[in-house]
């Protein structure tokens, strides 16, 4: 049963929530391109085991520390909310940066300022917690505080929350979110122990979120574009030009590292803006995603000279005029320091002394984000989005003296929070310098059984540097074998994975996929393994075919390769 009826109130608290969500936008900034066309596609998670993984499964995988690898089924909008029940009224959904996790709160907000959703609920809050990354949430008073609705108090703790719902955006940039006893009054309320007839409803990074998912009802996941979306999406942005929409189709059929990226709406965006540009400016397309965040930033800076009336010509971040470069490089080392402590909100205690609101209020790179509460208050200072914050940490440490770079490559090598910022940092300086592949190359392989394992984020590192001889001195380690067991590859990883094979086509004699693979990766390895139809006297891949395009796939290989040993 439904946990509340629809009631019909009047009072002046809630028009004014009303009013408040009936204006809110989609999105908080207006660069990159806000889209045009929204999809919001949503999993349930469930808490089951299943030995073949759905196609839709491994379109919400990117390859990162933000993958949910569990069993997962589509959900529409619609369906979340009739599960909302007296037995059900916690809700926790996940998703990495950039896939619509914002978007979704503030569409759920506008929807029930709009009464088209949520009719029971009589005070909706959509709080954004990297609001109150300096001030903590202590009782219920911060929240009636912020939104200046501090009458409510007695109303609401009166009736145990009965009629509220409570929308937290961004536990993940919380920094409060847990104390050592676990008994503050916000992990409480999120435990569903305090005002305990209210709907909780929490975004959440996945590896933010892992404490909270025994206490939660419905665990869900905002799982961004499917591939028909992007295509889709592709030809309403060239509603008036099909055969534009075709050649940025090409394109990324053509680069399908670039296509994984478009899964993340904010990518999609991202990429069709970078597109047009490049095609203006007879400028060269991305081919990495490096690339693609470095004309994405060189575009921003451009905007922004543009706005303030200078005629700036920019193609490379390190040709930026001198008399820019020093806001630039404070701005990349704040990018640095706050992505090692693994933060992603910024006080302005820790810009005071390097610049002002005012000098990169428009620029791009940093949100200052006005407190979206009825109250107002000192902004908080973000980056446009958590992999923008990784490129210009990782622009920062490639600006710095050799030794200092080394230092800081040999530091952050084995920490997962760095991963990003390290493969950047190899795109950006293509692995030329012997130092800093020796480090990575120490870490590029995992001792298994006796048994060489190489380390995807090593090969992904190599793929960003496109650096063919690192490729070959890393299949040289790994005495010419590849072997890749008991993972969950990605598109990306696929496509990672075959340009280091083409790289090395004659240092690679074994290749072993010991992991569960998809038609669509089985056929990249196919086309790039051409140039290795000699060197390659090893084929082993294990899997349980339950799809009828990987046998397929797998007849084509044997045809192929007519000199493989064994094949499993």
């Amino acid at each position: 049963m439904i946990l509340y009826q629809t009631c019909f109130w009047e009072n002046a608290s809630f028009k004014k929530l009303k009013g408040r969500y009936c204006n809110l936008k989609s999105a908080k900034v207006d660069f990159p391109p806000v889209p045009k066309f929204s999809f919001t596609n949503l999993a349930l998670i469930k808490d089951t085991t299943e030995t073949c993984r759905s196609a839709f499964f491994y379109n919400t995988i990117q390859g990162s520390v933000d993958d949910v690898i569990e069993t997962k089924v589509t959900i529409t909008y619609e369906d979340l909310f009739e599960s909302v029940t007296s037995q059900n009224r916690i809700l926790l959904l996940e998703g990495r940066p950039g896939c619509g996790k914002t978007t979704l709160t503030r569409k759920i907000s506008r929807d029930w300022g709009e009464g088209t959703i949520l009719s029971f609920v009589k005070y909706l809050f959509l709080i954004p917690l990297r609001q109150f990354y300096a001030t903590p949430i202590t009782d219920l008073s911060s929240i009636l505080e912020y939104f200046a609705l501090s009458t409510l108090q007695t109303e609401i703790s009166g009736n145990a929350g009965h009629g509220v719902c409570f929308i937290f955006d961004g536990l993940d940039e919380y920094s409060q979110k847990y104390t050592a006893d676990g008994r503050s009054w916000f992990e409480q309320l999120l435990r569903g122990e305090e005002l305990t007839s209210s709907i909780i409803m929490i975004t959440s990074r996945p590896n933010a979120s892992v404490q909270l998912r025994e206490c939660v009802n419905t665990r869900g996941e905002v799982v961004g574009f499917l591939k028909e979306q992007i295509d889709e999406y592709i030809d309403q942005s060239y509603s008036n030009n099909p055969s534009k929409a075709s050649e940025v189709k090409a394109y990324l059929h053509n680069h399908q590292n670039i296509q994984h990226m478009c899964y993340v709406p904010l990518h999609l965006v991202m990429i069709i803006f970078i597109y047009n540009t490049c095609e203006e400016d007879k400028a060269p397309l991305p081919k990495t995603e490096t690339d693609v965040y470095h004309s994405f930033t060189v575009m921003s800076l451009v905007r922004y000279y543009r706005r303030m009336g200078k005629n700036v010509v920019l193609n490379q971040l390190k040709s930026l005029p001198s008399s820019e470069l020093s806001l630039f490089h404070s701005i990349c080392k704040l990018a640095y320091n706050t992505t090692v402590l693994s933060k992603t909100s910024i006080s302005l205690h820790d810009v005071s002394d390097k610049f002002s609101i005012s000098d990169i209020a428009n620029l791009g790179i940093i949100i200052a984000d006005q407190k979206e509460g009825l109250t107002g208050g000192e902004p908080v200072l973000s980056f446009v989005h958590l992999t923008n914050q990784e490129f210009l940490a990782a622009f920062h440490v490639s600006t710095l003296p050799p030794d200092e770079q080394l230092k800081a490559v040999r530091e952050h090598v084995g920490q997962p929070h760095m991963g990003v910022v390290l493969k950047f940092f190899c795109g950006m300086t293509g692995l030329h310098n012997p130092d800093h592949w020796t480090s990575i190359l120490d870490n590029a392989l995992i001792v298994e059984n006796d048994k060489k394992k190489v380390n995807m984020k090593a090969v992904h590192c190599v793929f960003e540097s496109q650096n063919g001889q690192r490729c070959r001195e890393l299949f040289s380690k790994a005495d010419g074998k590849l072997l890749i067991r008991n993972a969950t590859l990605t598109l990306l990883d696929y496509c990672v994975v075959g340009y280091c094979l083409e790289s090395a086509h004659d240092a690679v004699k074994s290749i072993a996929l010991m992991c569960q693979l998809t038609a669509e990766g089985l056929e990249i390895i196919v086309q790039k393994l051409t140039r290795s139809i000699e060197s390659v006297i090893e084929l082993q891949i294990r899997d349980d075919l339950c799809d009828k395009d990987k046998i397929l796939a797998l007849k084509e290989l044997l045809h192929r390769f007519p000199k493989v040993k064994s094949l499993e």
